[in-house]
């Protein structure tokens, strides 16, 4: 079962540690000489120049780039860009490793960008209302869901398939896609709401086209059990291979809980494996920020929970056949108590080497 190693601990070559026992002493798939992309994997971050509303340096409002909104963004600007970035940071025509598109700034379906990402919808109707200044308000919003959906759709399509006309043998995708949503306020439960199994279902213009999908599965750990936390992996996984009809699912897993950056406890390292390799996933890919291993205390702190937590759960989990590993899992069960959460905050809240 292949665990794919996306730690840039090659900011930790300097204190003495290369992490060369990752591949060697665990048999984690890792770039040569611990590289952050290299022949393996190679993760793009918010590539090109999608369309975004950034923070300014010197103002507490947005700036917009490239527009701001796709439907107002230079779609061939960005194309080619992106393809520029790639040549470069994946110079191997060859590639055949695992190709990730990280880019989190919006959604390409309107009503999931809700939370942080709701600065998206109020721009896209200031622009129908600059526009069409005597319009009526219900005709600005019909217009401002139809033209975002639109070019959001056309920004992601062509640059997954730039990516795979440029490295036709990678496995290409999307971080985080499918989304799921799964306990939080609005569905306290392991399985996706069927409001967002339509919603993946209406995606199928990007599904069928990733060649690799990477869901993520970073756990929480206050307001959730153990058992809990299996489900909500469960659940994510169920509807990426549902999503993903045979194509090779590797859902992202990190070794800290993202609400308390503490290291997973080695019950939860142990399922973050588990239930992925149970659930049919084609391996996982082992995440890790920059802000992990930026100090000499960080690097020597997570060379030890590879050698005593995440090494040692990695073989267990591979050696036990899946059903002698524990019961099968629920996916749904009684409703607990759910911790607010946003996932794009979620994952955008950690400065990422890129």
């Amino acid at each position: 079962f292949p665990v794919y190693w996306n730690v840039p601990t090659f900011q930790c070559h300097k204190y003495g540690l290369n992490f060369s026992q990752v591949r060697g002493k665990w048999g984690i798939v890792q770039n040569y000489q611990d590289q952050f992309r290299g022949e393996r994997l190679a993760i793009l971050y918010d590539p090109g120049e999608f369309p975004a509303l950034l923070s300014g340096p010197q103002t507490s409002g947005k700036v917009p780039r490239n527009g701001g909104v796709p439907q107002e963004g230079n779609l061939n600007r960005h194309l080619e860009i992106f393809a520029n970035q790639l040549e470069k940071l994946v110079p191997d025509p060859n590639f055949n490793g695992l190709g990730v598109i990280d880019f989190e700034h919006w959604r390409p379906v309107w009503r999931q960008n809700w939370g942080s990402l709701n600065v998206y919808r109020e721009h896209s109707r200031a622009v129908e209302k600059r526009k069409h200044p005597f319009w009526f308000h219900y005709m600005h919003e019909k217009e401002a869901i139809y033209r975002y959906e639109l070019k959001a759709k056309a920004f992601m399509l062509e640059t997954l398939r730039t990516a795979k006309a440029l490295r036709p043998s990678a496995k290409w995708g999307y971080y985080g896609y499918p989304f799921c949503f799964n306990f939080t306020p609005n569905n306290n439960r392991a399985s996706c709401s069927t409001d967002v199994l339509t919603d993946n279902d209406g995606m199928d213009w990007l599904y069928s086209e990733t060649s690799g999908f990477y869901p993520s599965l970073y756990l929480r750990e206050r307001g959730l059990t153990h058992t809990s936390r299996e489900r909500f992996m469960a659940g994510r996984l169920t509807e990426a291979m549902r999503v993903a009809r045979g194509s090779p699912v590797y859902p992202y897993i990190w070794y800290k809980y993202h609400d308390s950056r503490q290291f997973l406890d080695p019950d939860d390292m142990l399922s973050s494996i588990r239930v992925a390799r149970e659930k049919g996933a084609a391996g996982v890919v082992v995440w890790g920020a920059s802000n992990d291993v930026n100090t000499r205390a960080k690097c020597f702190a997570l060379a030890d929970y590879l050698d005593n937590v995440l090494g040692p759960a990695l073989m267990r989990a591979r050696s036990s056949p899946p059903q002698e590993q524990g019961p099968p899992l629920p996916e749904d069960g009684p409703e607990e108590h759910a911790v607010v959460v946003d996932d794009n905050t979620i994952q955008r809240s950690f400065r990422r080497f890129g």
